[in-house]
């Protein structure tokens, strides 16, 4: 089981990866006056919305996408690691990662992302498109939650409280 959770993981990381980097939403704005024209094409990734926020002055913003989009999900990825390659894990990291799972926000962050791809798709002239990056992003949200759930279930790791 222990090298099937490792190769599930390595997998999450390969999908976590693209997921940061690719596109994830893409709007287009146009205008019909006698013809159509387009206001606004953009895609963004979670590292480009990070540095448009960065750069915008959107601290708040940045930092809140920085933490529970970025950090949370390496670090959390990080404790599965050391859990699964460890013999006797100290139960302080098993306590962590499921303190870290309650704070992970990348589900959240996924849902987000498709709330704004339907309420722009609902407005006239509007068009969003789900793009590649969002699927890799959520594939990994999948997958690491999957993982966490069947960590506990080896016989040396203490168990991790999900609530």
């Amino acid at each position: 089981m222990k090298k099937i959770l490792i190769a599930l993981h390595l997998v999450s990381i390969g999908l976590l990866i693209p997921g940061l980097i690719m596109n994830i939403l893409r709007i287009d704005i146009t205008a019909s006056f006698f013809i159509d024209i387009n206001l606004f094409n953009e895609g963004r990734s979670v590292l480009g919305t990070l540095e448009s926020l960065w750069q915008s002055g959107a601290g708040l913003a940045f930092f809140l996408i920085l933490i529970f989009g970025l950090l949370v999900p390496l670090g959390k990825s990080v404790i599965i690691i050391y859990l699964l390659l460890t013999k006797t894990p100290a139960q302080k990291w098993s306590r962590l990662l499921a303190s870290t799972s309650k704070w992970a926000m990348a589900d959240v962050f996924a849902v987000s992302i498709l709330i704004a791809f339907l309420g722009a798709n609902a407005m006239s002239h509007t068009k969003a498109t789900l793009e590649p990056g969002f699927y890799f992003f959520t594939a990994y949200v999948l997958l690491s939650a999957l993982i966490v759930s069947l960590l506990p279930k080896q016989d040396n790791y203490p168990p991790v409280n999900q609530a």
